[in-house]
C-alpha cells in the first residue's frame, strides 16, 4: 500500500445479478478513484452463507468488466474470518462487546413487541450485563451465542463529502450483532474490519447506507481504526418517483446486456444518475469522464432512471460503430431469432449481407436487440406478406411497367456480369442499384412515372410495404438474384389476387 494514495473500494455481495444501483455505485467509485490517481478494490462479501454463490460472483465480476471497470486488488470476505473472529475476540476482552444466548425465537418476539408500542426494532440488551458463572454454564451446555457490541450513550457525527454534516443519536442504536452464532461476521462489522486492513480512504455507496456509518464510526472508534470519509449517492427511482424495481423494467446489467445495450451507453448514463458534467456534454466514454468529474458536483436529489434518454444515448452509440463493428455486435441477436445459424457466417455472401443490413438500418436502432426485427425478411425464403398500402400501389398499371422494366435491368446486368466473367451472384451495391432506378425513370420521362409511382412499386414489390430504409441499400442488400426472385413471386401473387 503506497502511503497517501487514495483507496476506494467497491463490496457487492454475491447474492444476486449487478443491480443498475449497486453498478452506478461501482462506476461511482472507479471514476473518483481514477480522477485521484488512486486504488480501487473489489471486494466480494459472500458472508451470507445461504444466499451467496459462485455463480452469482462470476456474474457480477463479469459485468464490472463489460462496463470497463477495472480493479488492483480482489479479496473475498469468506477467506477472511479469522480476522473478523480476532478483532471481535478483541472487543470482548476489553469489555466493548458480549456474548448474546438469545435465541431467534425470543429476538423475534421482541421485535414484535417494540413495533406494536411503535418503537423501531432492535435488542433490550437482556445478555449485556450477564454474570460470569451463567456466561460459563451456557458455553459448557453449548448454547449457541452471537457477539454483540456496546452502543454507549453518544452523538455521533461525520462530514458526508456528497451531503454535509450529519449526525446521530445513539440512543436510536440498540446493541447489535457483530458475529452470528455460525460464526460469520455481520454486515457492519466485516466491513469496518476489513476498510480497515485495506487501507480504505474513501467509502462512496448508496445513501440507504447512511444508517449504517453510524454503526460503522462507531466500530472505527472502538477498534482504534482510522475513519475514512464517507459520500453517498442518492436513490435510483423510477419516474413515478418509487425505488427502482423489475415493474419498471429490467433492473441488472445482465439484462440490459441482453435487451441489446451497449457497454459504453450504460456506462455513460449510468454516470449521469445524480451527476452531470459542467461542459453539460451528456455523450462521452467511461475514459473521457476523468477530466470532468469533480465530486462537489454530484447531487444530492434522488436520480431518476429515464429509459428514454437510455435509448437515446444507446442510438447514439450505435451509430458510432463501424459496419464490421456493428456486425459483430448484432450476431447474437440474430442467432437469439433462429435468422442465421452461426455456421453459416462462414459464407462471405451472408457476411456482407448482414453488414449492409447494420449500415440500412442503424439509423433506426435505439437497441441491438429491435435488429432481428427489422431485417428478417430480408433472409426469409417464404412468400412476402403484402400490406394494404403495397398492394394499392401494385395494382397501378404503371407499376407493372417500373416493375418489368426493373426486371429486366437486372437482368441484362447479371447476364453482361457473367459474359464478363464475374460470375453470378456478384455484389450488387447501392451505386448500380441507384443507377438502374435513375436509368428507369429517365426512360419513363415521358410517361410522367416519377418519384411515389416510381420507387414505391419498386420498394412494394421486394418487401410488400412502402417505407423502410433508402431503395438502393434495400436492393443491395437483397443482391440481384433475390430481387428477381421477388419480382416472381409478386407478379405470381398479383395474377392470382
Amino acid at each position: 500500500m503506497e502511503a497517501g494514495k487514495p483507496r476506494f473500494r467497491f463490496a457487492p455481495s454475491p447474492t444476486g445479478g449487478l443491480h443498475i444501483g449497486t453498478a452506478r455505485t461501482a462506476l461511482f467509485n472507479w471514476i473518483f478513484a481514477r480522477s485521484l490517481g488512486g486504488d480501487l478494490i473489489l471486494r466480494i462479501e459472500d458472508t451470507d452463507l445461504k444466499r451467496s454463490t459462485k455463480e452469482f460472483e462470476e456474474s457480477i465480476i463479469g459485468d464490472l468488466k463489460w462496463l470497463g471497470l477495472d480493479w488492483d486488488e480482489f479479496y473475498r470476505q469468506s477467506d477472511r474470518i479469522d480476522l473478523y473472529k480476532s478483532e471481535a475476540e478483541r472487543l470482548l476482552e476489553e469489555g466493548k462487546a458480549y456474548m448474546c444466548f438469545c435465541g431467534s425465537e425470543r429476538l423475534e418476539s421482541i421485535k414484535e413487541k417494540l413495533i406494536s408500542e411503535g418503537k423501531p426494532s432492535g435488542y433490550d440488551n437482556k445478555c449485556r450485563s450477564l454474570p460470569k458463572e451463567e456466561i460459563e454454564e451456557n458455553l459448557q451446555n453449548k448454547i449457541e451465542y452471537t457477539i454483540r457490541y456496546k452502543v454507549d450513550p453518544q452523538e455521533i457525527k461525520f462530514s458526508d463529502l456528497i451531503r454535509g454534516d450529519i449526525k446521530f443519536s445513539s440512543e436510536v442504536i440498540s446493541d447489535f450483532v457483530l458475529i452470528k452464532s455460525d460464526g460469520t461476521p455481520s454486515y457492519n462489522f466485516a466491513v469496518v474490519v476489513d476498510d480497515n486492513d485495506m487501507g480504505i480512504t474513501h467509502v462512496l455507496r448508496g445513501e440507504d447506507h447512511i444508517t449504517n456509518t453510524a454503526r460503522q464510526i462507531m466500530l472505527f472508534e472502538s477498534l482504534g481504526y482510522k475513519i475514512p470519509d464517507f459520500a453517498h449517492l442518492s436513490m435510483i427511482l423510477g419516474k413515478d418517483g418509487a425505488k427502482l424495481s423489475k415493474r419498471h423494467g429490467a433492473t441488472t446489467i445482465s439484462q440490459y446486456k441482453d435487451e441489446g445495450y451497449l457497454k459504453e451507453a450504460m456506462a455513460n448514463y449510468l454516470s449521469l444518475l445524480s451527476w452531470a458534467p459542467r461542459d453539460g456534454e451528456e455523450i462521452f466514454y467511461l475514459t473521457d469522464i476523468l477530466d470532468k468529474f469533480r465530486i462537489s458536483d454530484i447531487t444530492k436529489n434522488p436520480a431518476i432512471f429515464d429509459i428514454d434518454k437510455l435509448n437515446w444515448i444507446n442510438g447514439n452509440y450505435i451509430r458510432k460503430k463501424s459496419n464490421e463493428e456493428l456486425f459483430e455486435l448484432v450476431i447474437p441477436f440474430l442467432e437469439k431469432e433462429n435468422i442465421i445459424r452461426h455456421e453459416d457466417l462462414k459464407d462471405e455472401k451472408l457476411k456482407n449481407k448482414i453488414i449492409k443490413c447494420a449500415d440500412a438500418f442503424r439509423d433506426k436502432l435505439k437497441t441491438l436487440v429491435e435488429f432481428p426485427g427489422y431485417v428478417k425478411d430480408f433472409f426469409s425464403d417464404k412468400t412476402i406478406g403484402y400490406e394494404e398500402e403495397a398492394l394499392e400501389i401494385l395494382k397501378l398499371d404503371s407499376s407493372r411497367i417500373v416493375i418489368d422494366l426493373f426486371a429486366g435491368k437486372l437482368r441484362d446486368m447479371d447476364l453482361k456480369e457473367k459474359s464478363a466473367g464475374i460470375g453470378a451472384g456478384s455484389i450488387l451495391s447501392e451505386e448500380k442499384a441507384r443507377d438502374i432506378i435513375n436509368e428507369i425513370g429517365a426512360e419513363l420521362k415521358d410517361e410522367n412515372i416519377k418519384g411515389k409511382l416510381l420507387y414505391m412499386p419498386i420498394r412494394a414489390c421486394l418487401t410488400g410495404n412502402v417505407h423502410g430504409p433508402e431503395l438502393p441499400k434495400v436492393i443491395s442488400i437483397l443482391g440481384t438474384e433475390e430481387c428477381l426472385n421477388r419480382i416472381s413471386c409478386t407478379i405470381s401473387f398479383l395474377k392470382i389476387s
